[in-house]
């Protein structure tokens, strides 16, 4: 995965989960860390395509625009 700029980042991409009631069912005891709502996390999420926790910023040759 690489920084992508502009709207062809994960944030925009079908196949990212960053929902925190998505992340916290996910990830089985964050909450008790901290939230999926932590600041930390920002727009952190799932790349469900490739099964792997990434920054918002990143992107790859994947992207498919979220509707």
């Amino acid at each position: 995965m690489a920084r992508t700029p502009g709207n062809r980042r994960c944030l925009h991409c079908t196949h990212f989960r960053n929902h925190p009631a998505y992340l916290e069912a996910v990830f089985k005891g964050l909450n008790s860390l901290s939230s999926g709502t932590a600041s930390v996390r920002k727009d952190d999420g799932i790349c469900l395509l490739h099964d792997l926790y990434l920054s918002a910023d990143d992107g790859c040759d994947r992207f498919q625009a979220a509707r």
